[in-house]
């Protein structure tokens, strides 16, 4: 039940947004699952979540931005797993928390900062976040960015997003599976937590629809301040 109830929240930021499930969901069921069962159980609900954003959005989707993506992050992955062993994790953490929190607190204050790198650099920006997700399990930062940053329509940028997170979960649940951390225990929890999330998530896309431009880059700006903030704690708690 505590599951479900997860589920159901976590459903409903990501048919709102578009992402933001784990963010709220990992800290949430961290307080009654393991690690190693929270983390793959959400990896393995996610998938599911953004499919059901990507079929709500199939028809403003837009092929040609999302390529270059996903072409940087199958580059970017084997890269994070050099960094996994090399890289100090606090400083990229902090730093990257630092850089989405001044980015959210300058975009929700009226004042989107316009950094043409982050807008045109797709494949770069795909290859940071294939490394960042592969060593330490945050890839959705630097799409966020990028998406957020393009001249869009909500719903494409919704759409974006999803499909890139449909793509980048299969393969971090693939990547799992071949390493034996899909558990009989996290395919039975996401099995029952199914139904719980399905709801949640038409839930937010209701709400979704009837939400205006300014009120949904409001949602997202507020998330990705959310991520920053919480990514730049869990550099200070990993230093010290």
């Amino acid at each position: 039940m505590l599951v479900a109830g997860v589920m159901l929240f976590a459903g409903m930021v990501q048919g709102l947004a578009g992402f933001g499930s784990a963010l709220v969901a990992i800290p949430l069921m961290a307080l009654f699952l393991d690690m190693a069962t929270a983390v793959p159980l959400m990896a393995f609900t996610a998938a599911l979540m953004a499919v059901i954003n990507a079929v709500h959005l199939r028809r403003v989707m837009r092929w040609r931005p999302l390529l270059p993506l996903l072409g940087g992050y199958v580059v970017g992955t084997p890269l994070g797993l050099y960094f996994l062993v090399s890289a100090p994790e606090a400083l990229v953490l902090g730093l990257l928390g630092i850089l989405l929190s001044v980015y959210a607190a300058t975009a929700l204050a009226g004042r989107v900062p316009d950094y043409r790198w982050i807008r045109e650099r797709a494949v770069a920006l795909g290859a940071v976040s294939g490394a960042l997700g592969a060593a330490f399990s945050t890839n959705g930062p630097p799409i966020i960015l990028h998406v957020s940053s393009q001249d869009w329509p909500a719903d494409v940028k919704k759409a974006v997003l999803s499909m890139f997170f449909v793509s980048s979960s299969v393969i971090t649940v693939g990547a799992f599976i071949a390493g034996g951390l899909i558990s009989a225990t996290t395919v039975q929890l996401a099995l029952r937590a199914i139904p719980a999330l399905i709801v949640g998530t038409v839930l937010g896309i209701a709400v979704y629809r009837r939400m205006s431009v300014k009120g949904y880059q409001r949602i997202t700006f507020g998330l990705v301040l959310a991520m920053g903030l919480m990514m730049t704690v869990r550099a200070g708690l990993t230093a010290f």
